[in-house]
């Protein structure tokens, strides 16, 4: 048995290189600094920092037209309560990590 090659050697010869790189030349980002925003929204329909509401389902309803209108949907991320009392609610992205 000839042990001089092994079947799990490569022969540079036979290898197709091919480089990739994440490196962005400058006409294309300078052309990607130039893109307008996806969306724009009417700024009453931005939520606030330290906005309030009245009900839970006004204010769900206040981000999911916001959410219509930025073009994305939205779910619940998790309820906080008290007994059978809603205390807080956090909606978020429907694509934002769990």
């Amino acid at each position: 048995m000839d042990h001089s090659t092994s079947d799990s050697q490569l022969n540079p010869s036979e290898v197709d290189y091919e480089f990739e790189s994440n490196e962005v030349s400058e006409p294309v980002y300078l052309q990607l600094m130039a893109l307008k925003p996806l969306s724009v929204v009417d700024d009453e329909l931005v939520p606030k920092v330290g906005m309030t509401f009245t009900t839970l389902e006004d204010a769900g309803k206040f981000y999911r037209n916001y959410a219509k209108a930025a073009g994305f949907s939205t779910r619940v991320r998790c309820t906080n309560r008290k007994g059978n009392e809603i205390k807080n609610q956090l909606i978020t992205c429907s694509r934002e990590k769990k």
